[in-house]
C-alpha cells in the first residue's frame, strides 16, 4: 500500500480531472439509483392507484417527467464520467512515463546496464498500464460507493427505515468484506502474473536479439525452454485469477437479488405502503451498482501492487554519477586530464584501470590502444560520466569534472563507436539526436562532412528515409557515416571515437578517415580521442597511448613506439619502426 500511496501522490498535477471524475461517476449512480427506484415507485403506485379506481387523480407527469430527467442524466453522466476519468488517466500515465524516463536516465548504463532489456521495457510499458487500476478504479469507484450509501441511507431513512439495516449489511459484504477477500485470494497469482509476464517479454527479447548466436551454439532450445516455462507460469496465474474473478461474479449476482428481496420484505413488514416497498428493494438493486468495479479493481491489487514495487524500485536506486547540488560553470578550455584513475565497475572485484596518467590537450588527436579488457573503452565512459572513478580525478578546461554540471560535461563530447546505433526514425530524426533544435541546413552540412550527403540526397525522401530498426535499412558503411554525421551536427570540440571503423571496407574506411580529418582541420582546438586497433588509424593521430592490463605503459607517436615498446609491437607486429 505505501507504493500505491507514492504513486497517488505523483497525480496530485492532475487531481482535479480526478475529482471531476469521481464526482461525475458519483451523480450517475445517484442518478441510477433514482431511475429504478423512481420507476418502481411510480409503477406500482400507479398500478394500484388503476386498481382503486383512482387514476384519473394520479399525477404521471411529475413520475413520469422524474423517470426521464433520471435516465437522460445517467446517460449524460456516464459519458462524461468515462470522458474525463480516461483522460485524467492518460495524462497521469503519461507524466508516469516521463517520471520513469527522468529516473532511469541517470542509472544508464551503470545501474540499468545490469537489468535485462525486456524486463526494462516492460516496467516502461506493462507496469506503467497496469497503474489505470489505481487511478480509474480505486478513487472513482471508492467515492462513487460512498456518496451512494450516503444517498440510499438518507432515502430509505425517511421512506422505509426498516430496511436500512439489511440493505446496508448486504452491500458492506459486496463492497467491503467480498472485495478484501478477493484482493487476498488474488495478491499471490496477481504478483505471479507481473512478475512472469515481465520475464516472458525479457526471455522472447533475448531469444529474438541473439537468435542467430544460440542457433549457431545449438544454445536456443534452452532459452524457448525458459520461455515456456515463464509463458505457463505466466498463464496459470492468469487460470487462478480467472477462477477467483468467476466466484466473485456469482457472489455478486447472488447479493444484488438478495438485497432487493431483503429491502422489499423488510419495508413490508414494517408496514410501509407497496409503492414505497417497491422503492426500498430497488434501491437496494441499483447500489450494487457500485459495488462491481471494487470487486475488479481487488482481483487487480497484487497485479497492481508488484508493477507499483518494481517502478519503485527504480526510484530507489543510487546512481554511480551524482549530479552536484551547485554545478561549477563549463570551463573555456576543454583540454582533458586522467591524473592518477582506479576504477573498478560496479558488482566486480576486478579492477579495470590502474592509476592511468592520460592528457589530451586542446587541438591533439590521441589514439589509444591495447589489448581486449585493456579498458579503453571504459576511459571514454569514464569522460561521459556514466561511470565514477574509484579513485583519482578527471579534469575538464582544469576544472574537476564531478564538479561540473553531467548534461554541461557531455556537451563538450560527441561519440561515434563501432555499432553506430541509430533509432527506428528517419535519417533527419536520428541526426538531431545530437541536437534537436539543427536546421535542415545544418543536417546537410553534417552530411556534407561526413562524405554522407550524396548518398542520403539519392534516396527518395532524403532525410524523411526511414532507417529501419536499428538501421536495418542502411548499409554497415551508411549507417557509420551518419553517426559521424550526428557527431558533426552536434559540433561539439571534442570527437570520442570507440573503433568506429570496425567491420568496414578499405576504401569506406580510407573514406571515413578523410572525412573526419577533414572536420577535425576546419578548427585548430578540435581534439580527438580514438580508441582502435587498426594500423590505417594510428596515421590520424598525433599521439599513441598504449594501455596495457588497465595502466599506461608508453604513449608517443606510432613511428617512436614501434620496435621500442613491446606492448605496442604486440598489437601491431607490421608497424614500421624509425629511428629515435
Amino acid at each position: 500500500m505505501k507504493d500505491l500511496m507514492f504513486f497517488l501522490n505523483l497525480a496530485h498535477r492532475d487531481r482535479w480531472w480526478l475529482r471531476l471524475g469521481a464526482a461525475l461517476a458519483a451523480l450517475t449512480l445517484l442518478a441510477g439509483i433514482g431511475l429504478l427506484s423512481l420507476s418502481g415507485w411510480f409503477i406500482t403506485a400507479a398500478a394500484i392507484a388503476g386498481l382503486a379506481g383512482a387514476g384519473g387523480a394520479f399525477n404521471y407527469l411529475f413520475a413520469s417527467g422524474g423517470v426521464r430527467g433520471s435516465a437522460l442524466f445517467r446517460t449524460l453522466g456516464r459519458y462524461g464520467e468515462r470522458l474525463v476519468t480516461h483522460e485524467a488517466t492518460f495524462r497521469i500515465l503519461a507524466e508516469l512515463r516521463l517520471w520513469v524516463f527522468e529516473r532511469a536516465t541517470p542509472l544508464t548504463p551503470s545501474r540499468l546496464g545490469r537489468m535485462r532489456s525486456g524486463d526494462l521495457l516492460a516496467r516502461v510499458t506493462q507496469d506503467v498500464d497496469a497503474l489505470d487500476t489505481l487511478y480509474l478504479r480505486l478513487i472513482t469507484p471508492v467515492i462513487a460507493a460512498l456518496t451512494g450509501v450516503v444517498f440510499t441511507s438518507a432515502l430509505l431513512a425517511f421512506t422505509a427505515p426498516a430496511a436500512l439495516p439489511g440493505v446496508l449489511g448486504v452491500f458492506i459484504f459486496a463492497s467491503l468484506i467480498l472485495p478484501a477477500w478477493a484482493a487476498r485470494r488474488s495478491t499471490a497469482p496477481g504478483q505471479e502474473i507481473a512478475s512472469q509476464s515481465a520475464l516472458a517479454r525479457a526471455e522472447a527479447s533475448d531469444l529474438v536479439a541473439g537468435l542467430a548466436e544460440l542457433k549457431a551454439y545449438g544454445a536456443d532450445q534452452r532459452f524457448v525452454d525458459r520461455l515456456d516455462r515463464a509463458n505457463t507460469g505466466w498463464i496459470n496465474a492468469q487460470r487462478q485469477i480467472a477462477g477467483q474473478s468467476w466466484l466473485n461474479t456469482a457472489l455478486l449476482s447472488l447479493s444484488a437479488p438478495t438485497s432487493f428481496v431483503l429491502g422489499f420484505a423488510l419495508a413490508v413488514s414494517s408496514g410501509a405502503a407497496a409503492p414505497l416497498a417497491a422503492l426500498a428493494g430497488l434501491v437496494a438493486f441499483g447500489l450494487f451498482e457500485a459495488a462491481t468495479p471494487l470487486i475488479m479493481t481487488a482481483e487487480l491489487y497484487g497485479k497492481t501492487t508488484r508493477s507499483a514495487r518494481r517502478l519503485k524500485a527504480l526510484d530507489e536506486l543510487t546512481p554511480d554519477v551524482i549530479e552536484p547540488s551547485a554545478p561549477q560553470s563549463l570551463p573555456e578550455r576543454w583540454d582533458i586530464a586522467f591524473k592518477a584513475v582506479h576504477f573498478t565497475y560496479p558488482g566486480s572485484n576486478r579492477p579495470v584501470l590502474h592509476g592511468v596518467d592520460l592528457t589530451l590537450a586542446e587541438g591533439d588527436r590521441l589514439a589509444l590502444v591495447g589489448g581486449s579488457g585493456a579498458g579503453k573503452s571504459s576511459l571514454i565512459k569514464l569522460l561521459m560520466r556514466f561511470y565514477a572513478p574509484r579513485s583519482g580525478a578527471l579534469t575538464l578546461g582544469g576544472a574537476a569534472m564531478e564538479r561540473l554540471g553531467l548534461e554541461d560535461t557531455r556537451s563538450r563530447f560527441a561519440v561515434v563507436d563501432q555499432r553506430a546505433a541509430l533509432l527506428s526514425a528517419t535519417i533527419g530524426d536520428n541526426l538531431r539526436l545530437a541536437h534537436p533544435e539543427a536546421s535542415e541546413k545544418e543536417l546537410w552540412t553534417g552530411l556534407e562532412h561526413a562524405r554522407a550527403a550524396a548518398f542520403v540526397k539519392a534516396l527518395p525522401n532524403q532525410l524523411d528515409t526511414w532507417v529501419g530498426e536499428q538501421g536495418g535499412l542502411v548499409s554497415g558503411g551508411q549507417a557509420r557515416r551518419i553517426a559521424l554525421a550526428r557527431a558533426f551536427v552536434k559540433n561539439a570540440p571534442v570527437l570520442l571515437l570507440d573503433e568506429p571503423t570496425e567491420g568496414l571496407d578499405a576504401d569506406t574506411e580510407a573514406d571515413f578517415l578523410d572525412a573526419l580529418t577533414a572536420w577535425l582541420d576546419e578548427d585548430a582546438r578540435r581534439s580527438m580521442l580514438i580508441v582502435t586497433h587498426r594500423t590505417a588509424l594510428l596515421d590520424h593521430a598525433r599521439t599513441v597511448a598504449v594501455l596495457d592490463q588497465g595502466a599506461i605503459a608508453a604513449t608517443g607517436p606510432a613511428h617512436g613506439l614501434a620496435g621500442h615498446v613491446p606492448e605496442f609491437d604486440r598489437l601491431f607486429p607490421n608497424q614500421r619502426a624509425r629511428p629515435r
